[in-house]
């Protein structure tokens, strides 16, 4: 088991970099949270957000683990794959649902 250290860090950092935009909405959710108090729009807006970086961490790992080590089959790789894109697309729905809450609010407040 021949392990390429350098190109294992630089895919981890590229999921990292990758994650860095749902990172800032995370944060920016949990500052509409702070100013606007506890609202369905921003739990949903900062639930989505985090599941979706959490996937988008979780595939990274699970990629270089499947790429780099060889430890599962491909239908083991597979279904991981498939249960972090459902994941991932619960997370992009909550995340619709919320911001088109908090736009359906501002448009009524104006």
């Amino acid at each position: 088991m021949d392990v390429n250290m350098p190109s294992i860090i630089v895919q981890l950092l590229l999921g990292i970099v990758y994650a860095l935009p749902t990172m800032a909405c995370i944060i920016i959710s949990l500052y509409y949270l702070k100013k606007a108090g506890s609202t369905i729009d921003g739990v949903l807006i900062l639930i989505g957000n985090s599941i979706l970086c959490t996937t988008i961490i979780l595939s990274q790992v699970f990629m270089v683990l499947f790429v780099h080590y060889r430890k599962w089959s491909t239908d083991i790789y597979s279904y991981i794959t498939m249960g972090t894109g459902v994941l991932s697309f619960i997370g992009s729905i909550l995340f619709v649902v919320g911001l088109s809450l908090l736009v359906k609010r501002v448009i009524k407040i104006s």
